[in-house]
């Protein structure tokens, strides 16, 4: 590893002048000495000490990005959503001069000495419990950005709200436009984002003079083993319905599969809908019919309201995108 003190011997300069140089304390140095130093580091391949970095300054120019263990996942990247998000939210950060510093979701306590050993500029948490978000925000001083939750009073982090009640309204309007009646929502959860999709679909249905109730609501396990099986479980059930509604289109997609390999055609024989709009949903055969919600726009959001502190709430709006998953009847 190249030190300062190698450049400086290199150049003939004290290492007090080559610091100065890298960390941009330049003033005294002369034009032509800057540039020997500037080129040498170039060619020496000179790479800065993050911690050094860090001591020598008061903002590390790190946001911190928390996100959940899924129980029954090993690694939560595998979720297609969650490399989407991280992808977007890294690629804001560095447009703001920042780096991406991500915690896979740890004790409150672990998260708090990441982010006061690093000196982290602020937290974005995706999708925490109200109650550990709280907790960890009486004993966090900075700013907390929340995403990918749903709480409607917030008082010590900012909250970075997608309309989940209003894709699940427009999308039971969609399909109930279509002529679908009988129609189930599966999730792997009942509360925050997926409660209120549900809740807007039942509106929806509600309004076109079909009342779901909870018979038409499946929840299923997060562990892919034990969802495999429910699956078979729910299949005479599901087959009473003309559409489904499926709170992510990564489960959208895998109960297409799961139904087309027991001959079902999707959407010929059952109609199949999902929320988010990832890139699979343009892949999949037959393509999936969903809920857009747009990522860049979501991690833009959450990574000024980290450096802002004023803004407090925002809202992201959602877009029915129709393909081929869905048929009228």
């Amino acid at each position: 590893m190249v030190r300062i003190k190698d450049v400086a011997d290199y150049v003939g300069v004290t290492t007090a002048t080559v610091s100065n140089v890298i960390n941009g304390k330049d003033q005294r140095v002369s034009p032509a000495v800057r540039e020997k130093i500037q080129n040498a580091l170039d060619e020496m391949g000179y790479v800065r000490n993050r911690s050094a970095m860090m001591l020598a300054q008061t903002s590390s120019n790190m946001i911190g990005v928390v996100v959940p263990q899924k129980p029954g996942s090993k690694i939560t990247l595998e979720d297609p959503y969650y490399s989407a998000l991280l992808g977007n939210l890294d690629y804001e950060i560095r447009e703001h001069g920042c780096y991406m510093y991500l915690i896979a979701q740890q004790s409150e306590a672990e998260i708090i000495h990441h982010a006061i050993a690093w000196n982290l500029e602020g937290l974005i948490i995706c999708n925490m419990p109200k109650e550990e978000l709280e907790s960890l925000c009486r004993k966090y001083t900075k700013t907390v950005v929340s995403i990918d939750s749903y709480y409607e009073k917030t008082e010590n982090f900012v909250n970075i709200v997608t309309d989940d009640f209003g894709g699940g309204y427009e999308l039971g309007k969609y399909l109930a436009a279509c002529g679908h009646r009988k129609i189930a929502m599966l999730a792997d959860n009942d509360y925050s984002v997926d409660h209120n999709r549900w809740r807007g679909l039942k509106k929806a249905m509600s309004e076109a003079g079909c009342m779901l109730t909870e018979k038409d609501h499946f929840i299923f396990s997060s562990s892919e083993p034990v969802r495999e099986l429910q699956f078979e479980q729910f299949l005479p059930q599901l087959m009473q319905y003309t559409a489904l509604f499926v709170a992510s289109d990564f489960y959208a997609l895998e109960v297409s599969s799961f139904l087309q390999s027991k001959g079902i055609k999707v959407p010929d024989d059952i109609s199949i809908a999902g929320f988010d709009d990832l890139i699979y949903a343009r892949l999949a055969r037959p393509k999936l019919t969903t809920m857009s919600q747009n990522l860049s726009q979501k991690a833009k959001m959450a990574v000024e309201a980290v450096l802002d502190p004023s803004v407090r709430e925002r809202m992201l709006p959602v877009k029915l995108v129709e393909r081929e998953s869905v048929k009228s009847i």
